[in-house]
């Protein structure tokens, strides 16, 4: 986790660290439920402390400002994401599956969180320069952990892609069409069958079909 994702909680004057966890959670669940109604710039701290159930005065123990709250709820976006495909790769052992299972992470994260990948994209630009430097830095942290999934992969022979880096870039990309393209997608009835054609879509692209049987085109 960056420095800049505790947010001046490090600092703050409480120092439980289970309650510090506890408020952060708070903070960031408030948060999203007030810029969601209101927009980030017509929030207020105190719609977001109500929102939380916490006092002005307790928010300022672990916050300095609206944009701080602001970073906090894009740091933990990308942390949902590293913590799904963590969970997916180490569920697996086959190097086949652990892709593929990454690959699947990502898009239902993201599917599960598109209202909140929404707001990201719109208020990430408030940010101040700091704070989005950190957060891209997070982003590039997450893409690079894929590409080194993909070396893996094309070590394995499972991979027919010459470009890890570019294949990682595209892949944790283009999931986002779940919620960029969520008002053409919403007439396919089973969120799944989307999941699985960008699973398969992606696998493909990458030389490998995503339920076994060798590279695709073989």
């Amino acid at each position: 986790m960056s420095e800049r994702s505790v947010i001046k909680i490090s600092d703050a004057r409480v120092r439980d660290t289970a309650l510090i966890s506890q408020r952060r959670n708070e903070i960031i669940q408030g948060a999203l439920k007030v810029f969601k109604e209101k927009g980030f710039h017509v929030s207020t701290v105190r719609d977001i402390g109500d929102a939380a159930g916490l006092t002005q005065g307790t928010l300022y123990n672990y916050v300095r400002s609206k944009e701080d709250i602001l970073f906090l709820v894009c740091d933990q976006l990308v942390q949902n994401y590293q913590d799904a495909v963590k969970a997916a790769i180490s569920a697996e052992t086959d190097p086949r599956k652990r892709l593929t299972s990454a690959l699947r992470a990502v898009i239902s994260t993201m599917e599960a969180h598109q209202e909140d990948l929404l707001l990201l994209y719109q208020e990430v630009h408030a940010l101040e320069r700091d704070a989005l430097h950190a957060v891209l830095a997070r982003v590039a942290e997450f893409v690079d952990g894929f590409a080194r999934l993909l070396e893996e992969s094309e070590g394995h022979g499972l991979i027919d892609f010459p470009d890890p880096d570019l294949g990682a870039e595209i892949i944790t990309f283009l999931p986002l069409i779940v919620a960029l393209r969520r008002w053409r997608l919403a007439r396919y009835a089973d969120p799944r069958r989307v999941t699985e054609g960008l699973v398969e879509f992606m696998s493909r692209g990458l030389g490998i079909t995503p339920h076994g049987g060798g590279v695709a085109g073989e």
